[in-house]
């Protein structure tokens, strides 16, 4: 192929040195490759992608753009260096020989780096989680940022970012795939009229119903939970979608101190008394 071209453009340009010609030819050579592999690649990403986003959701294609652009990238461009030696004549067999001899010692060497490559093949495969959902592991909780077959990157609320090797993640918790519950409990006084409670308690979830877009159905009073020392200790169970239990439990706290305190009911506190002799 290298040869008919050189005497193709021997003939274009007769007065040109054939070693300039053969440098035109491999570079040319080079940038088509290059091109090529940029189509072929923005081709995979942009309709494998798409059809994810129609099939499984758009956390599921975001994830895969992610794992394209690093794994399918690398793939690529160990392709292009390869057939760009080629094209300018080196001989690439032992450098294919060497890279397997090379492959092995690292496998050998690097069995972490195999270990989280393989488990985070398998997390994507099982659709474990994705790009965008809220998961916890180890006791760290946040969204996922960013996944590669690799490692996993998780910023929790205060902006704290931890990157988590895949083959560390033997357990998780994804947030993000079912309702969620928040439980609210609170006391109140031992003189309480628990009748009284009751019917405050009541129009209170249906209000809270009405008020939260987040719940997905009314808060559920389950009554006295507890005789504690001080106080008669109840609970509140809330049911949100994913994700928006820890902010909807906080906003019904703070409407549940100011609903007992205008219907009169004390919320107590532990008290000292003091006796002097």
């Amino acid at each position: 192929m290298q040869t008919y071209l050189l005497d193709q453009f021997s003939t274009w340009f007769p007065s040109l040195a054939e070693p300039i010609a053969l440098l035109i030819i491999n570079v040319a050579q080079i940038i088509g490759i290059l091109v090529v592999a940029k189509i072929i690649k923005a081709i995979i990403n942009r309709y494998l992608v798409m059809w994810v986003e129609k099939s499984q959701g758009s956390e599921r294609a975001t994830t895969l753009s992610q794992l394209i652009k690093t794994t399918l990238s690398f793939l690529i461009w160990f392709l292009v260096i390869l057939l760009s030696l080629d094209t300018v004549g080196v001989n690439i067999t032992p450098i294919l020989a060497s890279a397997g001899v090379l492959g092995l010692a690292v496998g050998f060497g690097s069995q972490n780096l195999v270990r989280d490559v393989v488990t985070g093949f398998f997390h994507f495969l099982d659709n474990a989680f994705n790009v965008g959902e809220i998961i916890e592991v180890g006791g760290f909780t946040g969204k996922v940022t960013k996944m590669t077959l690799r490692e996993v990157r998780i910023v929790n609320y205060l902006g704290a970012e931890r990157i988590i090797p895949q083959g560390e993640i033997t357990s998780l918790t994804n947030w993000s795939r079912n309702d969620n519950t928040a439980i609210v409990d609170f006391g109140v006084d031992y003189a309480t009229d628990l009748s009284k409670l009751s019917d405050v308690m009541q129009a209170f979830v249906q209000a809270s119903e009405k008020k939260y877009d987040a719940l997905t159905e009314a808060p559920a009073f389950l009554g006295v939970m507890e005789l504690a020392d001080s106080s008669i200790n109840c609970r509140l169970l809330i049911k949100t979608k994913p994700g928006e239990h820890w902010a909807t439990s906080r906003a019904i706290r703070a409407d549940l101190v100011a609903e007992l305190t205008k219907a009169s009911i004390d919320i107590p506190f532990p008290h000292v008394v003091v006796k002097q002799s």
